[in-house]
């Protein structure tokens, strides 16, 4: 067996998606908004401890404390050797492995090596040609467009002229093999058998990928000449499904979230606009591979699709993949027959800044599309009996019963019936649906209940991430013991209890200890404010400030202390470990989030996030209360539960992007 080359290691670790790898082996379940936690495989134990986290491509067992990549994982589980976990996984993927000593593939490196300096030197000679005289048609198009200079070369748009063989000419006068023309895509045989270009009168868009390669292109049809929009055909280096234009330009936006939009233009528009965290497909739908590569570099994605059937079509087949691969996804609804173009040219970047904060969910988007469908397209007016058949039919497939209902209570207002009238009938579709004539109740209700239970256990702590991200933004920022969020209150046209409840909620407060979970948190955190007021807290103090809890609790006598005493005792220490292991290990979901805000000063900014996102926990627990309450038919306990988990997601919305 000879040596594996780098590449074949970087291919067939990019090939297994360590969540596809691991769920083999492992049952995951999501805890949290960022990893996926199982029963370890490599130890022991009855609580759920080995997580996993998509975005890193990493696992970690806050148990026995191991953790590494997709190929670590197999030599652990299998008892393989690296090379031998390499062999394992491309096995898996059907990728045949490189080795250095064998002439074939260096043959093919070589061939590749003379591939990227062919595409290197088009993409040369595209965005020169765009530049000069021979490029003015192009320039008056993509000026039209709304483009300058700036954004041709950001993202090194190009032209080829309308001529035969230019580029081919042009190429060889440069010694590029005919060979390496052909293979790269960029010169094909005409019905004369000549040499001629394969991109013709067209602007160009280069496809680049995250180390700088030029892999292939993408031309825009500046006259009726077939296609508009065609692609390099596949080539051994250009897969069209398998990449995303702008990434490497999204990237730069150190954001958790990216933007996939339909179109090149489309990208370049919202970038011009400042939103730079954009990217496309390459004129085909999603595949699920371009999925799992955005799920490697985001959180979460929002679909910017055109506003007409086929966008809105395309919105919902994306959504589903994303869906199945566990991430989240939301829409952006532009006004009907708009794209993302021509909306930002038109009504500028605060307008859209606006559709984006304010995206829809699944249901949501379905049920503002309906409202759109049952639209008089003579006077606009609302036909009731049309929308109120689309909105229920889509309510009683949302699998989430406290979804439904919330959204069943905006739906009444609408239609002027009775929230109690609406769910009936929705209920009566389900069982309709389900092949029945009962009502069919979906199963997230006990589903919900089961994770309030979780959530009561005393070994739950799915939470703690939010903790740890405080603790290291407070120990990096310690005035935030005195800063105050900008928080602006919509009164207007609320009534009397949603302004009580939001104000109580004290959403503007700066950091304090009551923002930290009972226990080894909340200790941690009463000292290192105390620190921050004496104007002493350094990331050094926080580590020694642990020590100091540890020490604390090392002397204590178990031998005295009840079950229960004991019991809270071990928790303690559980929190103390898993907060000393993420800090000191980098392991932490927060690490990413924390570093960025540091490098951009925005605490306020990672600050808004965290209690956003304690303030979503506590949504989900009076989630599971209401669930739990409304299986056992009291409605009083239910209805509280409902309206409190409204006024969390109201609290959360106003934290993240009040400003």
């Amino acid at each position: 067996m000879g040596r594996i080359s780098q590449e074949s290691i970087d291919q067939v670790i990019a090939a297994n998606d360590i969540v596809d790898v691991v769920s083999s082996y492992v049952d995951l379940d999501k805890k949290s908004s960022h990893n996926l936690f199982g029963l370890c495989p490599f130890h022991t134990e009855k609580t759920p401890s080995f997580s996993v986290t998509p975005l890193k491509q990493i696992y970690y067992c806050f148990g026995c404390h191991k953790g590494g990549n997709v190929v670590s994982f197999i030599q652990e589980i299998e008892h393989l050797n690296f090379p031998e976990a390499i062999h394992f996984l491309a096995k898996r993927a059907g990728i045949e492995i490189e080795e250095d000593e064998d002439e074939r593939w260096q043959h093919r490196r070589e061939e590749q090596k003379l591939i990227y300096q062919a595409l290197l030197a088009a993409a040369g000679y595209f965005h020169k040609n765009l530049i000069s005289k021979n490029g003015e048609s192009a320039r008056s198009y993509l000026t039209q467009r709304g483009t300058t200079i700036n954004d041709w070369r950001k993202f090194g748009l190009g032209y080829a002229p309308n001529q035969w063989d230019a580029l081919y000419r042009h190429l060889h006068a440069r010694a590029v093999t005919d060979a390496a023309m052909s293979k790269a895509g960029l010169i094909t045989r005409s019905s004369r058998d000549n040499w001629i270009d394969f991109f013709r009168d067209r602007v160009i868009f280069p496809i680049i990928d995250l180390s700088g390669n030029v892999l292939g292109f993408g031309g825009r049809a500046l006259q009726d000449q077939g296609a508009k929009y065609i692609n390099t055909m596949e080539t051994a280096v250009f897969h069209k499904g398998s990449y995303l234009f702008g990434l490497p330009q999204a990237l730069k936006a150190r954001s958790d979230q990216l933007i996939i939009v339909e179109g090149y233009m489309d990208v370049i528009a919202l970038s011009k606009a400042g939103f730079e965290n954009v990217v496309a497909p390459l004129g085909t739908a999603l595949t699920l591979q371009q999925a799992r590569l955005v799920q490697r570099h985001s959180k979460e994605v929002l679909l910017l699709f055109d506003s007409d059937s086929a966008g809105e079509n395309a919105a919902m087949r994306t959504f589903e993949i994303f869906s199945d691969i566990g991430m989240k996804a939301g829409f952006v609804l532009l006004p009907e027959g708009r794209d993302p173009d021509d909306f930002i040219r038109d009504k500028g970047p605060e307008r859209m800044a606006s559709l984006i904060d304010n995206a829809y969910d699944r249901s949501s988007y379905r049920l503002a599309l309906a409202e759109r469908k049952a639209r008089d397209p003579g006077n606009g007016s609302l036909r009731l009996l049309e929308y109120q058949d689309l909105a229920l039919d889509i309510l009683a497939e949302e699998e989430n019963v406290v979804l439904a209902e919330l959204y069943s209570d905006e739906l009444a207002r609408k239609l002027g019936s009775s929230t109690e009238r609406i769910i009936q009938e929705i209920d009566r579709r389900r069982g309709r649906q389900h092949g029945t004539g009962e009502p069919h109740r979906a199963a997230a209700a006990p589903a919900r209940a089961a994770e309030m239970i979780a959530m009561r256990h005393p070994k739950f702590r799915a939470e703690s991430s939010n903790d740890l991200r405080l603790l290291r933004l407070l120990a990096e920022a310690p005035d935030l013991h005195k800063r105050e969020l900008d928080i602006q209150y919509e009164d207007k046209g609320r009534d009397p209890f949603w302004r009580e409840a939001l104000t109580g909620l004290n959403l503007a407060a700066p950091v304090r200890a009551g923002d930290f979970h009972a226990g080894a948190f909340r200790e941690l955190a009463v000292l290192l404010l105390a620190d921050a007021e004496a104007g002493t807290l350094t990331v050094a103090t926080l580590l020694s400030r642990l020590q100091q809890l540890e020490a604390e609790l090392d002397e204590k006598d178990l031998s005295k202390s009840n079950d229960s005493e004991k019991q809270k005792m071990e928790e303690f220490q559980d929190d103390l470990n898993q907060i000393r292991e993420s800090l000191l290990q980098n392991m932490s979901s927060s690490d990413q989030d924390v570093a960025a805000a540091l490098r951009e000063k925005s605490y306020d900014q990672l600050f808004r996030a965290v209690r956003s996102e304690q303030l979503t926990w506590e949504r989900d627990q009076k989630l599971a209360l209401f669930n739990y309450y409304n299986e056992r038919n009291e409605s009083d306990q239910a209805e509280q539960a409902k309206k409190e988990a409204s006024v969390y997601t109201q609290a959360a919305a106003l934290v993240r992007h009040s400003r």
